[in-house]
């Protein structure tokens, strides 16, 4: 800490450590604290405004100088700054980390060209230096969260589909993926999966130049490589689906075997059915996807009402739950492993999450998900067996909810920025455990085929979905029957 006080110290007296151009002793990760310390936001960006007049070739004091604009919600002159840190180093990574800055404050149309902007100059280096001729494309940093991850299921499809180019696919896994066991299930689809650190080491320099990017751009079949946002799982797993095709993964029958044994041992009975339940509680990162597990009490009686058993899933950092009948805290569990959350995951009835990762894993395997508390209302998922209920944005000023039309047709349909919304006087209200109750109602009858849409519902669906058509943001799954009735003053 006294470090730091120093290191602030300096910069409240005008920056001289990166005044001076003495960068390297500057620690990074101090300098990116300090673009997004409210308090000394603006002495930042005045020592780093400073800094790369006086040193213009320096790559890093652009990109810190465009984070500390957007921080202050000042996007057009953050362009300007990336687009010459990406003239100085068009190779280089942090270029495109400014793509998800936009992105959490809502900006996707220059996150769309910032991340555009990378990929042509990534792509314009490989042809230039011949790598292109090498007949391969890699996945770099997509296996260290399980959502990304999963993200496969679409890449493999567009694959199948003839809807990727036609060059071998290798991937890059370092460091452990978020979980080996369910990586492995991909292997029949995608066997070159490249472990070893000597070789890891050796393929950088080049596997930086031959990258897809789901699921924001991956190589078509015309050799383009074209920012999509979710757009290109949508419109494959429409074709998918218009196809007739089943699901990629089945569970193995070693990992069914043994995964129903340990249920048993947990304590579910042998004939029961169980759903998954994943509530995101981490406040540290992304706090607009959180949500509060105990109000989703009132959704977990309801299925131990119809016989059911409900599984937490997560990890022993979330809180612990108190004894509930029919309920197994495995998050706390002793048996928690990667091949028991991939059982969970596929044999689970259904599965309840909320903006997650996990919640894009279970329809890999052709289970439907609840998908609750989503807080960006422009992320709606592909899988038609989905249900999902979102936030309500709340105008502080106005006293009221805004419209879906006015959260959809504005930035606040994909920010996860707290800042960002607080600056809008723009609070996210929680669902609550009765508009859960009841979307979780809706699938428990849907599966038991006793649920039926009245032509008022279909029509209120279809209004809400009419508000996409000119946001690219149309999606399969339907949205919760009482959620839009209780809101349809919204529509």
């Amino acid at each position: 800490m006294t470090f730091i006080r120093r290191q602030i110290r300096q910069i409240r007296s005008g920056g001289m450590t990166v005044l001076r151009g003495k960068v390297r002793d500057f620690p990074g990760w101090l300098l990116r604290w300090l673009v997004t310390s409210k308090y000394i936001s603006n002495v930042a960006y005045y020592g780093f405004r400073v800094a790369v007049s006086l040193r213009p070739d320096w790559a890093t004091g652009r990109i810190l100088l465009a984070e500390t604009l957007i921080s202050s919600g000042r996007f057009d002159e953050a362009m300007v700054d990336w687009k010459q840190a990406l003239l100085l180093k068009p190779d280089w990574m942090d270029t495109r980390n400014i793509h998800w800055a936009f992105f959490v404050h809502g900006q996707t149309d220059k996150a769309r060209d910032v991340m555009q902007g990378f990929m042509d100059a990534q792509n314009d280096f490989a042809r230039v230096h011949q790598l292109d001729k090498l007949g391969i494309r890699f996945q770099r940093e997509l296996l260290n969260a399980i959502g990304h991850i999963a993200l496969l299921d679409s890449y493999v499809k567009m694959g199948i589909l003839g809807q990727r180019s036609a060059v071998r696919p290798i991937l890059l896994v370092s460091p452990v993926p978020s979980n080996p066991c369910y990586l492995n299930y991909w292997r029949p689809y995608l066997p070159d999966m490249i472990t070893d650190p000597v070789l890891l080491g050796l393929l950088s320099p080049v596997s930086k130049h031959l990258e897809d990017h789901p699921p924001y751009a991956v190589m078509n079949s015309s050799g383009q490589q074209l920012y999509g946002l979710y757009s290109m799982e949508r419109e494959i797993q429409a074709q998918w689906d218009a196809e007739g095709r089943g699901p990629l993964l089945t569970l193995t029958d070693s990992d069914n075997e043994r995964g129903w044994q340990c249920l048993r041992d947990l304590g579910v009975p042998i004939d029961a059915w169980f759903v998954g339940l994943h509530v995101r509680e981490d406040f540290n990162i992304l706090e607009p996807r959180n949500a509060d597990i105990n109000t989703y009490r009132l959704a977990i009686e309801s299925i131990a009402a119809r016989d059911g058993w409900v599984i937490r899933m997560g990890d022993p950092s979330m809180p612990s739950l108190p004894p509930i009948p029919q309920v197994i805290d495995y998050a706390h569990s002793e048996v928690r492993s990667d091949w028991m959350d991939v059982f969970l995951w596929a044999k689970c009835r259904f599965f309840i999450g909320t903006q997650s990762g996990p919640q894009m894993v279970p329809p890999t395997f052709g289970v439907p998900c609840v998908e609750t508390n989503m807080s960006t209302l422009g992320l709606r998922l592909w899988f038609n067996k989905d249900l999902c209920i979102f936030k309500l944005h709340w105008s502080e000023k106005e006293a009221r909810h805004l419209n879906f039309a006015e959260v959809i047709s504005s930035a606040l349909k994909w920010s996860e920025c707290t800042e960002y919304r607080a600056s809008q006087g723009i609070k996210l209200v929680d669902n609550t455990p009765e508009e859960i109750n009841d979307v979780v109602t809706e699938m428990m009858d849907r599966l038991e085929g006793k649920l039926q849409y009245s032509n008022e519902d279909e029509e209120l669906q279809e209004r809400f979905d009419g508000l996409y058509i000119n946001n690219a943001c149309k999606a399969h799954a339907r949205t919760g029957r009482d959620f839009l009735r209780k809101w349809e003053h919204l529509l």
